[in-house]
């Protein structure tokens, strides 16, 4: 059986001499494994599909339950990511961030969408990418189940304007009058930044609040889901 689907090439691994092995995250069957074959040889027609970030419609054939691309349609490549590296790191972390999170074959169009639009944005806007890369953390948590309360104390609905704790088993935010034993604190000014940054306040920048605003969900991520991002730590480490 063949079928057409549209999707985002997560990841690739080499196989045999001329092939690889696919994660592909697609808007009609979720995340499936797709072989992807001879696109390793110079002059491969569908060597585009076998590049991360690459946003194509595929014809995929299916036997005994696996998928073999037979023809693609590049929409886009978004090859701007891959002249900078804060761009690159943050777009890496983003894909790994999506494979992480969705089981195979779980569909999920809300996630398609997210990360589609964060790509073209880190690919085409002039907007820093840890900013592009705060918001979509935040968004992808949002809609994978794992939301997180930035606006308020998630206690007592006051705002916070001293001193903020992380209360990761109530996924809040919490005031010091509000904070129980064992909850850490962390920058006031960092906290700020992620308000703005999830409120959609993109432009303005300090790289030390968002260098500690990735350490923040990077932490986040490893204590409600014990997910830690490789390119997530190598973004914090540029």
């Amino acid at each position: 059986m063949t079928e057409r689907v549209t999707g985002v090439t997560l990841r690739a691994v080499n196989y045999k001499d001329s092939d690889r092995i696919l994660t592909v995250f697609t808007l009609e069957k979720g995340k499936i494994t797709v072989s992807a074959k001879g696109v390793r040889k110079a002059n491969a027609k569908m060597k585009q599909i076998s590049e991360p970030f690459c946003f194509a419609e595929s014809m995929i054939a299916e036997k005994s339950g696996r998928f073999t691309v037979t023809e693609i349609n590049s929409f886009d490549a978004f090859y701007p990511i891959r002249t900078d590296l804060y761009k690159y790191y943050s777009g890496m972390t983003a894909l790994e961030l999506t494979d992480v999170f969705l089981p195979d074959a779980l569909e999920s169009a809300g996630q398609f969408v997210l990360l589609v639009e964060f790509l073209k944005k880190l690919a085409y806007k002039s907007i820093n990418p840890l900013n592009l890369l705060l918001k979509f953390i935040y968004d992808a948590l949002n809609e994978n189940g794992y939301s997180i309360n930035l606006a308020s104390c998630g206690r007592c609905g006051s705002l916070i304007e001293n001193r903020v704790f992380l209360s990761v088993k109530d996924g809040c935010c919490v005031c010091e009058e509000c904070k129980k034993q064992g909850e850490n604190g962390f920058s006031i000014d960092t906290y700020d930044y992620l308000n703005k940054i999830q409120s959609g306040d993109l432009q303005d920048f300090n790289q030390e609040n968002a260098k500690n605003g990735l350490k923040f969900f990077a932490y986040y991520l490893s204590k409600v889901a014990g997910v830690s991002l490789k390119c997530l730590t190598t973004l914090i480490d540029l």
